[in-house]
Parts: structure tokens; sequence; C-alpha cells
């Protein structure tokens, strides 16, 4: 009889003896981000959001509006983009015509502003 409950101390001391080793390790969880970009793996980390942040994306189709509409463009008539820059062209806020903004693709800065008479 007391083989018998000391095998089953030494199971059960080793058995508890693993759990306890292999509890304290971290599940490691992913999950799935759905941005207006489309669809990534959310590895897990805490600090994923910061990290992302440091590199600057170029600048889009919507950043482009907007920075020409803080250079004095109202109602955007048409928007392209060709060769490492933006054009937005729109209704000029103040005066007459039409403004032709040119937007750098890379760092948002502003080229040119220019009046045209038709677009």
């Amino acid at each position: 009889m007391r083989k018998i409950l000391a095998g089953a101390l030494v199971a059960t001391t080793l058995g508890l003896g693993l759990a306890a080793v292999a509890a304290p390790a971290p599940a490691s969880a992913q999950g799935i981000v759905i941005t207006p970009n489309g669809i990534r793996i959310y590895p897990g980390d805490k600090d994923y959001d910061r990290w992302d942040r440091r590199y600057r994306r170029n600048v889009d189709r919507g950043d482009a509006i907007f920075i020409a509409r803080r250079n004095g463009v109202g109602e955007v008539r048409r928007v392209t983009h060709n060769r490492g820059d933006w054009v937005v062209i729109g209704d000029a806020r103040r005066g007459p015509g039409f403004l032709r903004v040119r937007i750098d693709d890379r760092t948002g800065r502003v080229i040119q502003v220019s009046r045209v008479v038709r677009y």
C-alpha cells in the first residue's frame, strides 16, 4: 500500500511540477485588423501601433485633398497622381477661377499653387 501511495505522490508531484513550468509561458495570440488599407495580421504585442506609426506612409488621395483645401481650394474638381506628386484642381475659395495645387507624394509638401483658367 505504501508503494502505491508513494508512486501516486511522485506522479502527482511530477504532474504539478510540469504544470507549474508550462503555465507561466505566455500564449502568443494573433488577431486580424481590418483597416481602410486592407486586412493585416495583428501580431499581439502591446507596442504594435506605436511601432507601426514610426514609418511615414506616402500621401494618399484623401491627404492630398486635405492639403489642397488648406491651401485655398474649395470644391475639388479633379485629383490626379503622376510621377511622385499629386495634382489637385478645384474652385478657388478667394477670387475667380480654379486653383491647381501640386503636392509631393512622399512628404506632403506643396510644390506649386497656381491659378488656371479652365481645367
